[in-house]
């Protein structure tokens, strides 16, 4: 079975109190009896059951802040390994530590490449570096993101691109990626850049340096001749859950959500946004996975052994066409009269495209990522196994009762955007563009303490 992988097992997670993070705690602690997680945690136990707290309910929130087997630790990620931990804690970790699951993943789109270098990549590679020193260590987990390859639709002929689960090469001499990235990390270290970024098309520089951090994870393995401890996630566009822990659990900045407050604001008829396909509406996908799918693949082939990338997506049965995630938006506007999207051929940086197409620059794409890893394993389980397991997204339902659920996230999330852009409009009408929604009984006294 799966989850009895997990019995017994010692665990270290950082981003805990996030919502992947939160997802893995809780489903490790229900489905399964590990001896001990150690949870990283900036501010220890006071600040991650205030975390948790705010974002479940009580019921479920006391399953992660009453586990004997659970220890917060007070610490931090930076450029080095300690984490801001005691040397004693460190040394206990190396010694203990099975399963070593890096989840904290802030989306910082907008931020430069070299303040990435700081948040994404340096922590991720000296955690890696750290975690393959562990004795007892089966497997290092990074959440990535699907994304790390949407350069491709730049090159790919295609307007409906293929993306595998594995490192692609960004050197037309087809240099091993793995062999490159210490001297392209010195060159970003440097300079702030790096040549093969400034000469690829990458959508935010985040993706390229959870790209990069991919590359640089997988050398330092190879180079201790440790690459099948290693196993990458890649999870899409992450929205709310469908039922683990509950149908609806979210944050207040999934993708989806945002853009729904954006186009709920948005004063005038028309939006201008950047495509290649020639029916954007029909053709242009968009792939957003619950966040219990993301969980659910992450614990499952770490109990199987996977190694290498696996995609974490709803995938090219299950994604969503444009027309759909654009309908849904319509139904949760309030504003008398629809936005037309108006399409154009022009980069997706373009400063004349709206700023929602300018933040979430793969509006107007498409992309088919391979399942194949999840496939595969999934043929190998019993219908009893399965039974337990959210491994693929259910469309079953139209995609506007998701938005149902977040009206209070949309609401929120308009209401900062009101306040962020100055926009000319008093905040306490943000009802007059979107519905207000009840908020979960948890978030009445957290919610307006919560940023985008």
């Amino acid at each position: 079975m799966v989850w009895d992988y997990y019995n017994g097992k010692i665990l270290f997670v950082t981003g805990g109190t996030g919502f992947i993070g939160t997802g893995i705690l809780y489903r490790l602690l229900t489905q399964s009896t590990p001896e001990h997680i150690y949870v990283l945690c900036r501010g220890g136990y006071s600040k991650a059951e205030s975390k948790w707290k705010s974002m479940l309910p009580a019921s479920i929130a006391e399953t992660l802040t009453r586990s004997n087997c659970v220890t917060v630790l007070d610490g931090e990620l930076g450029d080095t390994a300690t984490m801001s931990l005691e040397d004693e804690t460190l040394q206990m970790l190396k010694r203990r530590v099975h399963v070593f699951i890096h989840a904290a993943c802030s989306i910082e789109l907008k931020k430069s490449l070299r303040e990435l270098s700081y948040t994404v990549i340096a922590p991720t590679l000296c955690l890696a570096n750290y975690a393959l020193k562990f004795p007892n260590l089966e497997k290092f987990v990074f959440i990535s993101s699907a994304y790390v390859n949407a350069h491709l639709w730049k090159t790919s002929e295609s307007s409906d691109v293929a993306v595998e689960e594995r490192v692609y090469s960004l050197d037309r001499k087809g240099e091993d990626p793995y062999e490159s990235a210490p001297e392209i990390w010195r060159e970003v270290q440097k300079n702030g850049t790096s040549h093969e970024f400034e000469t690829h098309d990458f959508p935010w520089p985040y993706a390229y340096a959870k790209h990069l951090a991919e590359r640089l994870v997988l050398q330092k393995a190879s180079e201790k001749d440790a690459l099948d401890k290693i196993l990458i996630i890649r999870p899409s566009v992450i929205g709310p859950a469908e039922e683990i822990p509950y149908h609806g659990f979210t944050s207040y900045s999934t993708p989806s959500t945002a853009c729904a407050a954006a186009y709920a604001l948005h004063p005038g008829r028309k939006i201008i946004l950047a495509t290649r396909c020639d029916q954007p509406d029909q053709n242009a996908t968009i792939d957003e996975v619950g966040v219990d799918l993301v969980v659910d693949r992450t614990l499952l082939h770490i109990a199987c052994g996977t190694s290498g990338c696996v995609h974490a997506v709803s995938g090219e049965k299950r994604r969503l066409r444009l027309e759909d995630w654009w309908n849904a938006f319509k139904n949760e506007r309030r504003l008398p009269w629809n936005v037309k999207p108006i399409w154009t051929n022009e980069d997706w940086h373009s400063s004349n495209l709206h700023q929602m197409a300018r933040n979430f620059k793969i509006i107007g794409t498409s992309f088919a990522f391979a399942e194949d890893k999840t496939d595969q394993v999934v043929k190998s389980l019993s219908s009893e196994e399965l039974e337990h397991l959210k491994l693929f997204t259910d469309r079953s339902q139209p995609y506007h009762h998701s938005l149902i659920h977040r009206r209070h996230h949309i609401h929120h999330l308009a209401k900062e955007m009101i306040k962020k852009n100055k926009l000319p409009v008093p905040v306490f009408m943000t009802g007059l563009f979107c519905r207000k929604g009840k908020p979960p009984h948890h978030y009445r006294t957290q919610s307006q303490k919560l940023a985008v």
